[in-house]
């Protein structure tokens, strides 16, 4: 079974979690990302998926507006925009403040400290919030907090490292889940989306169709 198969049994309820996350692990996911992946369509349906994923406008967020501001200007550095988009665009932070109020809300508490401690410890040493500062000084407050150099945020190095992995998940996710806007993040490393299969003509050469999401498969008969 392939994980798009096993997502669509998973959302019909035909096979239950530990199904699905032990069909994901088989096909080559990872344990804690198929787990991660059971938590976030915990309560969706197929009906769901093909009416276009969240309402963006109706989302539940978990974020303050000034943590939200800093979480945006984080992950607009660790994936700025250059010729291409970048986190911003992709809408990563949505994704970010999305799943904070459901699947990842266990880690509510710990970007709320990770926020303001950065936000206390940039207006201390610039005199002004993370967000106000320039590209350059808040490349170097990242670059100090991957490696350990600011203490005043706790365990900094893995907090860093958690805003980076989920602002990577959010630029290459389903779109379904509030990031990878317009299918950004695909579009740049040339993945073809949510697809049942190929044509003889594509295996073994590069594919060339413009991506597709899961809302936008054709039904299976």
């Amino acid at each position: 079974m392939s994980a798009q198969e096993a997502i669509h049994a998973y959302l019909e309820k035909t096979i239950n979690r530990r199904e699905f996350t032990r069909r994901l692990t088989e096909v080559g996911v990872t344990a804690g990302a198929a787990v991660a992946f059971a938590n976030m369509l915990a309560g969706c349906t197929l009906a769901d998926m093909k009416n276009g994923g969240i309402d963006l406008s109706k989302a539940p967020r978990a974020l303050t507006p000034a943590e939200r501001t800093t979480l945006d200007a984080i992950a607009g550095r660790i994936v700025p925009a250059t010729d291409s988009p970048g986190a911003i665009e992709a809408g990563a932070p949505d994704y970010i403040d999305i799943a904070l109020a459901n699947p990842y809300k266990p880690q509510l508490a710990r970007y709320q400290r990770g926020l303001a401690e950065l936000d206390r410890y940039a207006t201390a040493t610039f005199g002004k919030p993370f967000a106000a500062l320039s590209a350059e000084q808040q490349d170097e407050m990242l670059e100090n907090l991957e490696g350990g150099k600011i203490k005043e945020v706790t365990d900094g190095p893995q907090f860093f490292e958690l805003v980076r992995r989920h602002t990577m998940e959010g630029f290459f996710c389903e779109p379904y889940y509030g990031g990878n806007r317009d299918m950004i993040g695909w579009k740049l490393v040339g993945f073809p989306g949510q697809r049942y299969g190929y044509d003889d003509a594509y295996i073994n050469k590069v594919i060339d169709l413009p991506p597709v999401t899961f809302s936008g498969m054709p039904e299976r008969v």
